[in-house]
């Protein structure tokens, strides 16, 4: 009889409260499997799964962190040189304590308010160490060191420490060079006849403007003189509009005249030839 027979006879004799009164012995036929239930092996392998799981994404989140950290102290380092590198131009010492205290004071300044240096650095930005920093020569030397902590504790697991350095050359000034102290820049037009001392100058920025025709003879310029026919553009007098400058003395029957239209050239004071110095110019010039 089979093990399934024997299972169903005992269920009808227990329907039936017909069950012997002796010992029921079950007898397994050799070679068949047991049935067992094992859920205790899968709340194990949950309990210690998951959390490995968890600690491995954790990780490489982690790393990312790590990366912005990075970012983020380097940008203020950069900042910091630059700074120092204007304060220091003329400071040649190489050490000292006060070039820590400011260079630790300006770095604390670019990070203040910066929630992931905050969370993940020893410390903080004060736990950032300036010490091995140089600022001797013409250049300034900015070592960072400091560590990061873990995001989850274990027992033996070390701090990251980390260094990151920026250099930034000391900012002295510019100077003309002895053999420039005469052969100036020049600013010229290309169907000019003068030289203008600056690029402002009106003469080479001109302020055009749409008259009537019928009307110019009675307009005057800025120095009281009439206004003539320009002679590059005087054979295409054809619309009733024309165009003026108040620095010039010339109507134009075209916008894009020549006379009116400038094209910019930036020489060397001897490079100007026969060109006269812009009258306007100096006179602003003299007035400095």
């Amino acid at each position: 009889m089979s093990l399934c027979s024997k299972f169903m006879i005992i269920q009808k004799n227990i329907k039936k409260k017909s069950l012997p009164g002796g010992i029921l012995r079950l007898h397994f036929a050799k070679g068949t499997p047991r049935c067992s239930c094992l859920p205790a092996v899968f709340t194990l392998e949950a309990a210690v799964v998951l959390p490995l799981t968890a600690v491995f994404f954790v990780s490489i989140l982690f790393f990312f962190r790590i990366m912005q950290v990075q970012l983020e102290v380097q940008r203020a380092l950069d900042n910091t040189g630059r700074k120092l590198a204007v304060y220091l131009a003329e400071d040649t010492e190489d050490t000292g304590v006060g070039k820590n205290i400011t260079a630790n004071a300006l770095l604390a300044k670019e990070l203040a308010g910066n929630s992931v240096v905050k969370m993940y650095l020893d410390g903080g930005a004060a736990g950032i160490s300036l010490g091995k920093s140089s600022y001797g020569g013409r250049n300034v030397k900015l070592e960072a060191s400091y560590r990061i902590c873990f995001p989850v504790n274990f027992p033996g697991l070390q701090k990251i420490r980390i260094v990151q350095r920026a250099a930034c050359r000391k900012w002295t000034g510019w100077q003309l060079p002895a053999d420039e102290d005469e052969d100036v820049w020049v600013y010229i037009a290309a169907t000019g006849t003068v030289y203008h001392i600056t690029d402002t100058c009106t003469h080479l920025k001109l302020s055009v403007r749409q008259v009537d025709r019928e009307m110019v003879g009675t307009m005057r310029n800025e120095d009281g003189a009439r206004y003539r026919v320009c002679r590059l553009c005087s054979k295409q007098e054809t619309g009733k509009i024309v165009y003026i400058t108040k620095e010039g003395d010339r109507y134009h029957s075209v916008p894009g005249c020549s006379a009116i239209k400038r094209t910019i050239y930036r020489i060397r004071i001897s490079e100007a030839e026969e060109r006269r110095a812009c009258r306007k110019c100096m006179k602003e010039k003299g007035k400095k």
